[in-house]
């Protein structure tokens, strides 16, 4: 039978791609850390990694074995947390990612204060990742307001809808006066707009498809300045064209003062989606369903 401790040390050498670090994060020493991944590798008579004086990665068999680990200790977690409700209270760390700060704020950080009252000992850990994300590197227990591609990539995380509202395109006014409106996405030659540097391309403005309202297509339009967030303030100042939620906070308060405008409004795409993604498991990890649950209770708020 594989130790838990061995099967942490594991996982924490291939998130990090180093023993020192590893080793940090669990208050051990390097040389303890490397000698249970040597008995670990000893017990499967496979090696886990390569290791050269300037890299460590996972090998072939590693990334396999990478996969079942997380699942074993996600149950194993899974159980502690379980026995623990069964006592009355919730226990444990939740790590959760995002890819902009903005999606926090507006559904998780105005209610921290009341969801730690009634969980005090549960350990939240929010970190914001802006680029595409790939779970294998990215290991987290929450995935919050992601698009649909994580789910597309890896159909085991279970799936829950966050936010859905209509993509619409905006403008400042200093900016229309200067380039414009355009009434027809032929148009948009000569217009420029706020790109994302992740997206692909960067410079792609979404609208709907001629042949399904509900299924986007995109337009590429000159993107001189590529940003993974404060697009709306950028647009603002007469930057470009934006896509934007259309009840998104900062672009509801900007159409109110006339500091933006909606343009190509017949073009919008009609539903654009973000998720929440977690690890499936045998085991029901409560505390993962409390906290979905407690701020999905809160969305008449957003």
């Amino acid at each position: 039978m594989f130790k838990t401790e061995s099967l942490i040390t594991f996982v924490l050498v291939a998130k990090f791609k180093s023993f020192t670090k590893a080793a940090k994060e669990q208050k051990q020493t390097t040389m303890a850390m490397s000698k249970q991944i040597s008995l670990l590798e000893e017990r499967l008579q496979e090696p886990l990694f390569i290791r050269t004086t300037r890299i460590i990665k996972l090998t072939e068999f590693g990334e396999i074995f990478l996969s079942r680990a997380q699942e074993i200790l996600a149950q194993h977690e899974a159980l502690d947390t379980w026995l623990d409700s069964r006592k009355g209270s919730l226990k444990g760390t939740i790590n959760v990612v995002a890819q902009d700060v903005q999606t926090y704020d507006e559904t998780i950080f105005p209610w921290i204060s009341e969801f730690q009252s009634l969980y005090p000992d549960i350990k939240l850990v929010f970190e914001v990742h802006e680029s595409q994300l790939d779970i294998n590197i990215n290991n987290h227990d929450i995935y919050w307001g992601i698009g649909h591609y994580l789910g597309d990539q890896h159909p085991s995380l279970v799936r829950r809808s966050l936010w859905k509202a209509q993509l619409g395109i905006f403008a400042s006014p200093i900016y229309l006066n200067k380039y414009g409106v355009p009434k027809d996405l032929n148009d948009l030659s000569g217009h420029k707009m706020i790109g994302h540097p992740h997206s692909n391309p960067s410079n792609m403005l979404v609208v709907k498809s001629d042949q399904n309202e509900l299924e986007m297509d995109c337009v590429e339009v000159d993107a001189p300045i590529l940003t993974v967030s404060g697009q709306s303030k950028f647009a603002v100042q007469g930057l470009g064209l934006i896509n934007a939620l259309v009840d998104n906070h900062d672009i509801k308060n900007y159409l109110a003062t006339n500091q933006l405008i909606p343009v190509l409004e017949p073009f919008w795409l009609s539903s654009a989606e973000i998720y929440i993604y977690y690890q499936h498991a045998k085991i029901e990890q409560i505390k993962i369903r409390s906290f979905i649950d407690f701020f999905l209770s809160k969305r008449q708020f957003w």
